[in-house]
């Protein structure tokens, strides 16, 4: 795996994205939190993602068919451009007190545009730099990175926003103090604008080091048929997804999976975090960093380790799958900080490791002229249901906050526990007829 950083190319383009990915992940948790301590709701937090995610999901698959035509360092370079005059501007907004909501939504919105070129791109660059024999190490390298963002970007976000944590306490621990005193979007407004300040300088040396990388180039056979309309195009990708039966199931997985754990994630756990400890946005950010230790463990062991083959591949990702939904119950259950750390590290652990091989499986069997569209159909199913998901599980989360993340987690446990047990989740090759 190590080998990869003797290709300055490589190098250079990796530098970029760990920054970047630590950026993304400040935001990650100064976002919600942000909006969580202007309205005080759940259900607004879960709508300013949703206006997040519709121009995403609509965008979605134009922007792997774009990424096919012309390049996926390109479009994550105008990506990356754009991602930063939005994020320096919500910045100087908050540092000026001059924030409001209506603004918020808009730049959600435009944010939301952005992502849909973005992801397509950066989850195909990976085949362009490196040779096919290599593309395990080089997705494993990505992951590794992608999760040490994680693990990194969570606390250093707690820590930007909240200034000093001296301890961690319940709320009930100490009786007669106001949540709304402890918690105010006031007392954090300086901490915020600070933290999508350096997020801002993420995206501009992402910018920077993309310029410097090289990327191959398409064969002519490779290429998409010339004269193809973008539905054509779309189509097509989308006929070789459901071909294969594995493929397939994995694919309508993800989103099912997508739809019920990343609104809890995004919604449920901020305001966990908020209604049961003083330092709420400290604790989000060390369960969330959590995961993103665990996922980052996981991501090396799969440059070095063999995953299953690739019949058991998708049913083994499922069968795990069901400890993750555990997981929304078991904070629920017991809620000491610790104990959901536990619990998300040793989700991350296999879920990273199992989804590099996923990826890099996925890279290997789609043809190369297909690849930024199957791409986009993965971050599709992925991510295109979250805004609908975030808006019913926030007004869910304001109505009942445990009902929801128990109920959550019991549907996924089955849901998964079917999936990992159906007969087509072992076939890898296209059906014929």
């Amino acid at each position: 795996m190590f080998k990869l950083f003797k290709d300055r190319n490589f190098v250079v383009f990796w530098f970029g994205e760990m920054v970047s990915v630590i950026g993304d992940h400040i935001s990650l948790i100064a976002f919600p939190w942000l909006v969580l301590q202007m309205t005080n709701s759940a259900a607004l937090t879960g709508l300013v993602f949703a206006v997040q995610g519709i121009p995403r999901a609509a965008l979605m698959l134009a922007g792997g068919a774009m990424v096919d035509r012309t390049s996926p360092r390109l479009v994550m370079i105008i990506s990356n451009a754009l991602r930063f005059f939005l994020v320096m501007f919500v910045a100087y907004m908050i540092s000026q007190d001059t924030v409001d909501l209506t603004s918020v939504f808009l730049m959600a919105f435009t944010f939301g545009v952005a992502d849909a070129f973005f992801y397509p791109a950066s989850t195909s660059i990976i085949p362009r730099l490196v040779s096919r024999d290599q593309l395990q190490a080089g997705n494993a390298i990505v992951q590794t990175t992608m999760h040490l963002g994680m693990t990194l970007g969570p606390v250093i976000a707690g820590l930007i926003i909240a200034g000093e944590v001296n301890s961690i306490h319940h709320q009930a621990d100490s009786a007669g103090v106001s949540a709304q005193a402890i918690n105010s979007y006031e007392q954090d407004r300086e901490g915020l604008a600070r933290a999508f300040f350096v997020d801002g300088l993420t995206f501009a040396l992402s910018f920077i080091t993309l310029l410097f990388v090289k990327v191959r180039g398409l064969n002519e056979d490779e290429k998409p048929v010339a004269g193809t309309s973008l539905y054509g195009e779309i189509r097509e990708a989308a006929l070789w997804v459901w071909s294969i039966p594995a493929v397939r199931l994995g694919f309508v997985g993800m989103a099912v999976i997508h739809f019920f754990f990343m609104p809890m994630i995004f919604v449920g756990l901020p305001v966990w975090a908020k209604e049961r400890f003083f330092e709420g946005a400290y604790v989000y950010g060390l369960v969330t960093a959590s995961f993103g230790l665990g996922a980052f463990i996981g991501a090396i062991a799969s440059g070095f380790l063999a995953g299953p083959k690739d019949e058991n591949l998708v049913p083994t990702m499922f069968k795990l799958y069901v400890f993750s939904g555990s997981t929304l119950a078991l904070i629920i259950f017991y809620d000491p900080y610790w104990w959901a750390m536990l619990l998300f590290f040793i989700t991350g652990v296999f879920e990273s490791f199992l989804y590099v091989h996923f990826t890099t499986w996925l890279q290997r069997i789609t043809p190369s002229a297909l690849l930024g569209r199957v791409m986009s159909i993965l971050m599709l199913m992925s991510m295109g249901l979250l805004p609908i998901a975030d808006a019913i599980m926030g007004f869910a989360i304001d109505w009942s906050l445990e009902a929801t993340m128990i109920g959550s987690a019991a549907f996924l446990m089955l849901f998964c526990s079917l999936i990992a047990a159906h007969p087509l989740s072992r076939v890898v090759t296209a059906r014929q007829g």
